[in-house]
């Protein structure tokens, strides 16, 4: 499956990338399409992937008490896997495609190569998952007013 690099270009927000810096972004993220209701990721698992969601919708679930809660998926947040990424804790909900998905991933190895290879596309991508991270915050304050 051909990876759209521009797309992930603009959504890292990197200014008039190089050669070097599109190969860099090519060898890190892989991409996956996912058929509708497929999982994605489990609640409780460990996740070594950081998603982007490229295109198409997620469906996110969090079980407690024995009872699945919806969460709401925001159309701007195209992150997700990135608490037990980041965290190294089990995956706080349930993920699937609540249609069909095309995803862009990078695992913790490779993160950890364009971390010290490429030390400013990781610092991009940092920078794009603290942003989603507080487009989701934001959202959840305004949905409590």
């Amino acid at each position: 499956m051909h990876m759209n690099i521009d797309w992930l270009i603009r959504e890292l927000r990197i200014q008039t990338p190089g050669e070097e810096q599109r190969q860099a972004l090519a060898t890190a993220f892989r991409t996956e399409f996912i058929s509708q209701d497929m999982p994605i990721i489990h609640q409780g698992t460990s996740v070594r992937d950081l998603y982007l969601l490229h295109s198409g919708s997620l469906r996110i679930a969090h079980k407690k008490d024995g009872q699945m809660v919806p969460l709401k998926a925001s159309a701007e947040n195209r992150t997700f896997g990135e608490i037990s990424f980041f965290g190294d804790e089990p995956a706080t909900a349930d993920v699937y495609a609540e249609t069909p998905c095309e995803v862009y991933k990078i695992s913790s190895e490779k993160f950890h190569w364009l971390m010290q290879c490429h030390a400013d596309l990781a610092m991009k991508l940092m920078a794009y998952v603290l942003r989603s991270m507080g487009d989701v915050i934001r959202s959840m304050d305004n949905s409590r007013h």
